[in-house]
């Protein structure tokens, strides 16, 4: 008896009668009943001993070991001593042990609270179900809506990011203090007038973290005229790649000269290079390129007929699309004719064993098994599939049939320098790295850009000199750069500078101070995760109290 009272919640208000362990359940039942002597009225707060009747209280508990604990707590009803008071009998509470009205003690109401912070309501209840508590995912959720926002003060750097209930639909805000690099708040949408209220509503904000959006600008003008605005540095680098890429865009002749150029010669004529190809068939990239010339024939009529002045509902039914269609087609620029390559065209999880399978290949190991579970003890994970898939490239390169047979080997050895292609993405990409971080064959790289024409040269000398004022906080070098971009022959950059002249002060100031929107990006990240945890029950407050309490 002695040893089960010091588990009980509350060894000072409580005390054991008996207990029952049910070993067949796993159940262990405790029978306590209150020692206290007088109660307090919940309505006028006046102190009573006059009990009035008794009865009993089943609360689920924490577990002791394998066993579930469940306390039949026996309480007492008092008369309220005040004539007073509208309350005339009352039963009195013992909060350590359980608010009014629960069913569970407050530590396994704590207990579930925290579950539910870090796992939400679907992972949360296998781990409860583990523990030996009986809680379902809406339980734990409904114990997450009574936990209070925690009070903050307000800081003075305060970054602000937009985020996504359902992207391209409803947006929110965050807002992060930059100081301690905590969430303070989240907002139900992104609208300037919404931003505003909340920094009337909590003055003090010195300065001000964000992105390019105008909506925020506008806010921040609106709530807190004289804190300072600081643009974030990584949108404003992701701008001049944007910038960079339509530049190089105009100039794909000579990146692909420049490619050419980088392709490693071949050292003596029984060597190959072979080059990724796409692994759809002849059939299914017909079908592709014509469902994308579609989309652009599709495209061109609605900005022939936007032109026109048509509304949007009407350009939509005469094209056959939907009115959503219709604003992308206007927002996105001139679809190319041809369908360009995804992103990760040419990548495989065979690329890093390439350089070893070429080497067995070349010394006459030709079985696709045995190079399968060569690869294997090499840590490949790809398919057999994807394997053949490449050998039959090296047997079409070495003018073999493309299916094993008795066909004689070839003594063509086969290269696979394995390069990607310079797309002006990638060139834009290599533009903006620094240069420390760069390997030495992007080096010679950026080196033949700069000499294969007069305008490269001049964009990469505009990029390098932005980046050098963006790095190296030379803020008072911007008014000439802007000078210098606008009177270019880049209209890109003519573009890319007309909007920095437009947020001057915040880009200025990104220039000048170290205050960063990292955090709040990281942040940001988390939320996302946790909106995609909870699925369509992700509202704004539920989800506020996930993410900020966590943190």
């Amino acid at each position: 008896m002695q040893l089960l009272q010091h588990f009980l919640p509350d060894t000072q208000h409580i005390r054991l009668k008996h207990w029952h362990l049910n070993v067949a359940d796993a159940h262990l039942q405790a029978t306590v009943a209150s020692t206290q002597t007088t109660a307090s009225c919940p309505v006028c707060r006046s102190l009573s001993s006059r009990v009035h009747s008794r009865y009993q209280r089943t609360l689920q508990d924490l577990t002791l070991a394998q066993y579930r604990l469940t306390l039949q707590l026996k309480v007492r009803k008092f008369f309220c001593r005040n004539s007073a008071c509208i309350r005339r009998i009352f039963t009195e509470r013992i909060p350590k042990i359980a608010a009014p009205w629960a069913r569970k003690t407050a530590r396994l109401v704590q207990r579930l609270q925290s579950i539910g912070l870090a796992l939400g309501g679907a992972a949360g209840t296998h781990l409860v179900e583990q523990l030996g508590y009986q809680a379902c995912g809406s339980t734990l959720l409904n114990h997450l809506k009574q936990l209070p926002l925690p009070h903050f003060e307000v800081p003075k750097l305060l970054g602000v990011d937009d985020f996504a209930f359902r992207r391209g639909r409803q947006y929110g805000t965050i807002l992060v203090d930059l100081e301690q690099h905590q969430p303070i708040a989240l907002l139900g949408d992104r609208k300037a007038e919404t931003l505003a209220d909340w920094l009337l509503q909590h003055p003090g904000v010195e300065v001000l973290s964000r992105d390019r959006s105008k909506v925020y600008r506008s806010g921040m003008n609106q709530g807190a005229p004289n804190a300072l605005q600081v643009a974030d540095r990584f949108h404003l680098v992701q701008n001049l790649v944007e910038t960079l890429e339509k530049v190089l865009s105009s100039y794909s002749a000579e990146l692909k000269a420049i490619e050419q150029q980088q392709r490693p010669p071949a050292t003596a004529p029984e060597v190959v290079i072979i080059r990724a190809k796409p692994t759809a068939t002849a059939k299914a990239q017909a079908r592709f390129q014509a469902a994308h010339g579609k989309r652009v024939e599709q495209q061109q009529q609605v900005k022939k007929l936007h032109q026109q002045q048509w509304s949007q509902i009407a350009i939509a039914q005469a094209v056959g699309v939907s009115v959503r269609t219709v604003r992308r087609y206007l927002r996105l620029p001139d679809l190319p004719a041809t369908l360009p390559h995804r992103k990760s065209f040419g990548r495989s999880v065979l690329d890093p064993y390439k350089p070893m399978l070429l080497k067995w290949w070349n010394g006459g190991i030709r079985q696709p098994t045995l190079l399968v579970n060569l690869l294997q003890q090499q840590g490949y994970q790809g398919s057999e599939r994807t394997l053949t898939r490449y050998i039959s490239q090296l047997r079409q390169a070495q003018g073999l049939p493309t299916k094993p047979g008795h066909s004689p080997q070839s003594s063509v050895k086969v290269v696979d320098p394995q390069s990607p292609p310079l797309t002006a993405r990638r060139a834009s990409y290599l533009i903006v790295k620094r240069q420390e971080n760069r390997a030495r064959a992007d080096q010679e790289l950026m080196q033949q850009v700069v000499a294969q024409h007069p305008d490269l040269a001049i964009a990469v000398e505009l990029a390098d000199e932005f980046l050098r004022m963006l790095r190296q906080r030379q803020g008072e070098a911007l008014e000439a750069w802007l000078m210098k971009a606008l009177k270019s022959s880049f209209k890109p950059f003519q573009s890319f500078a007309a909007g920095l002249l437009d947020d001057y002060a915040a880009v200025k100031a990104s220039m000048m101070s170290n205050v960063s929107n990292g955090p709040v990006e990281g942040l940001n990240n988390r939320l996302k995760l946790l909106k995609r945890q909870m699925y369509g029950r992700a509202g704004l407050e539920l989800l506020s109290k996930r993410f900020i309490l966590a943190s």
